[in-house]
């Protein structure tokens, strides 16, 4: 899994095609947010415990710091926006009332009615106009494009949480079963021949399908979403690092300490105190470039 803790300073936008048989080398988060946008083509998408399969005209909004990874099921057009949560504000106020919680607060998949697929795609070829301009004007530029794509798809698209049955593969809505699982009870002592005997798998269709659908094993995953629960727990609680390790599913300090130092660079209580000094935040570089094409 790859932690990226750049920042932007602006929004950035690309476009790829994909082909069927692509993969990516491993999934992902980073500090701002992203909209997956698909022009063409069906793509299955993997974030924070949940499955999205996307067809043409539907997009997801991925917010900071939430793992994600996707497949695509064929050849897919995509276009990627790269945007902080003050490219949606006027001052104080977002462009659209209660827009952090509607739309920013959790992932969120739409789809766009054919009907208006040139108008919001019109102003995505804009964006991708400008951001390749990239002069003194751009950073303007995209924010007020971006600004009215957000209106225009408040306006007409419709929110779809639907997973596309036509679409699964054997297993699959067991596998996103099994992942919500991890994440509600990821302080229990939780293993591989468990889930996949809850799931009706074989342990090992059960291990390559998670592996294939979320971009990492099952153990990796478990681990990551502890990780996720003990860095909160260090931040916003005085409870010790061996309290912190049984809160969230580790039996042993040591190794929590190990797989934490592993994935955040340094230890957890190192990490507890630079964020309490905020120098975790003088770490991050600012990206002056369009991010990684992931």
């Amino acid at each position: 899994m790859r932690i990226s803790n750049d920042v932007i300073d602006r929004i950035y936008c690309n476009s790829t095609v994909r082909s069927s048989d692509y993969r990516m080398a491993e999934n992902h988060s980073h500090n701002y947010y992203e909209i997956f946008y698909a022009k063409k083509g069906n793509t299955r998408f993997f974030v924070d415990d949940r499955l999205f399969d996307l067809h043409a005209g539907d997009f997801i909004i991925v917010p900071p710091n939430l793992v994600h990874y996707n497949r695509y099921i064929t050849q897919t057009t995509r276009v990627n926006i790269y945007f902080r949560d003050e490219d949606l504000r006027r001052g104080d106020d977002y462009v659209i009332s209660g827009l952090g919680e509607k739309v920013l607060a959790k992932a969120a998949m739409y789809h766009t009615p054919g009907s208006y697929r040139d108008l919001l795609e019109n102003v995505i070829d804009m964006m991708l106009h400008e951001d390749h301009v990239n002069d003194e004007n751009t950073e303007v530029m995209l924010q007020l494009l971006f600004q009215e794509f957000i209106i225009l798809s408040s306006r007409y698209c419709i929110p779809n949480v639907g997973y596309d049955h036509q679409m699964t593969e054997e297993g699959d809505i067991s596998i996103q079963e099994a992942a919500r699982f991890i994440s509600e009870n990821y302080n229990l002592p939780i293993t591989l021949n468990f889930l996949a005997e809850k799931s009706g798998l074989s342990p090992a269709y059960f291990s390559k399908r998670f592996h294939l659908i979320t971009g990492m094993g099952m153990k990796e995953y478990l681990t990551y979403v502890r990780l996720k629960h003990a860095e909160a727990e260090l931040v916003s609680t005085s409870h010790s690092i061996r309290e912190i390790a049984e809160n969230t599913g580790f039996s042993d300090s040591n190794y929590f300490k190990d797989v934490f130092k592993k994935e955040y660079g340094m230890s957890p209580r190192t990490y507890r105190n630079s964020r309490k000094t905020d120098l975790v935040e003088n770490r991050n570089r600012v990206v002056k470039k369009i991010p990684n094409d992931f």
